[in-house]
């Protein structure tokens, strides 16, 4: 029998309703699914505030060990389901993992921490009225912090102290009032880039976007893919136009997807795992 894994997006995820619509996308077309409850959530153990990607990658790939080592599931036909920020992670778990069938990641950053989180930030300083010009400008100062943080110089910080200084009384102002002192598991957060492992992928992988995503940047998320697909590397993608981060949401009654969803998922799965 087949199987999936499914991982998490960013918040503490129990097996809520929305993960467990995903697991029966699978389920109806027979295969076996393995839902979790996130380091720190439910009945999770761990402290989620703490925990980094590694750590969140470390817990990934023991899931697919203990999925293969069940006696009616067949190793070799074991797939991963990202949503959101574990969508980062899939191409490092797929490579560390080893042999995984496919990869279907909906609404998964393919860009670096620091770009994906800049086009968050800027979104949500247009919905707090803040004007274009001032969110971009913010934008690009966040990004240039982040890049002090990962690499501290001298110059560097004297800049980005009178950057600071200038928008610090500003009422559209979402940047830090000052450099604060940041701790190694943070640096390594925010250096995160599936690049690496993307331009080594061998695993077929489908990414899902929502054409008006205002947390992953779709447009530039699909450029990076379509690069990869130029050198070979085996990844598609589809956008449902119209359509935000969640790609579906929460009605009248209950939970539901966005047209197609299912059925694009479910396919993908079982065409990788015959």
């Amino acid at each position: 029998m087949p199987g999936v894994v499914l991982l998490h997006g960013a918040e503490r995820a129990t097996r809520s309703l929305a993960y467990r619509m995903h697991a029966n996308i699978f389920l109806e077309r027979g295969m076996a699914v393995l839902l979790y409850d996130k380091r720190g959530a439910g009945r999770s153990g761990g402290d989620h505030a703490s925990a980094t990607y590694a750590d969140f990658i470390e817990d990934a790939v023991a899931a697919v060990a203990l999925l293969r080592q069940r006696q009616e599931i067949d190793a070799a036909r074991v797939g991963l389901v990202g949503a959101s920020e574990s969508g980062w992670l899939t191409p490092e778990i797929t490579e560390r993992a080893g042999d995984i069938a496919f990869v279907i990641n909906k609404s998964g950053p393919s860009l670096s921490w620091r770009e994906t989180v800049a086009w968050e930030t800027y979104n949500e300083m247009l919905e707090d009225k803040v004007s274009e010009s001032d969110a971009r400008k913010q934008a690009g100062v966040l990004q240039r912090l982040w890049a002090y943080y990962i690499a501290p110089n001298p110059d560097e910080r004297k800049a980005l102290e009178a950057i600071l200084a200038q928008w610090a009384d500003r009422d559209a102002s979402r940047l830090p009032g000052e450099l604060r002192p940041v701790s190694a598991a943070y640096v390594q957060d925010i250096s995160y880039d599936p690049a690496p492992f993307l331009e080594r992928l061998t695993t077929p992988t489908l990414y899902v976007y929502g054409s008006e995503d205002v947390v992953v940047p779709t447009a530039r998320c699909v450029a990076r893919l379509t690069e990869l697909r130029k050198a070979s590397r085996p990844v598609s993608f589809r956008i449902f136009d119209g359509e935000g981060h969640e790609l579906g949401g929460v009605g009248l009654r209950g939970y539901g997807f966005v047209e197609g969803y299912s059925e694009l998922l479910g396919s993908f799965a079982e065409r990788h795992t015959r």
